[in-house]
């Protein structure tokens, strides 16, 4: 006789509210020496969030302060003796907005050793524009 299938797990439930990320990174000639995580803060034991050796990633982030940082084993960066390589994290600036449409970069970088990281909160409240001086009376 052939057992019975197992029943389907139930669905999971609809996330809340949440703010997209998107990190694109760009290689040097040496891609095996980046790596990269992206952890809530405080990081709740050891699990990362996102963690890869890919060209970046991508998510949707529930509303709190997060961490991403960037590793090279080689510790000489993206860029430039080996290759002209870069990173770029980009966060929309409302729920559910899809970043790289409207939202520029809140980091990017290329030089830098062998750890590079930045602390950000979602949702992303982007500095307001500079105003230009006004002139004098």
């Amino acid at each position: 006789p052939t057992p019975s299938p197992l029943p389907s797990p139930p669905p999971s439930p609809p996330p809340g509210p949440c703010t997209w990320f998107h990190l694109d990174i760009v290689f040097d000639n040496w891609p095996t020496d980046i790596t990269w995580d992206l952890f809530s803060e405080p990081a709740k034991g050891t699990s990362a969030l996102q963690v890869g050796a890919a060209r970046g990633g991508n998510g949707c982030l529930p509303d709190g302060t997060y961490r991403l940082t960037v590793f090279d084993s080689a510790e000489d960066g993206l860029c430039c003796e080996y290759g002209n390589g870069s990173f770029a994290l980009t966060v929309a600036r409302d729920y559910n907005e899809r970043p790289a449409v409207n939202s520029p970069p809140i980091l990017t970088g290329s030089e830098f050793g062998g750890i590079t990281f930045i602390s950000f909160t979602v949702p992303y409240l982007a500095p307001p524009p500079s105003s230009p001086p006004s002139p004098p009376p």
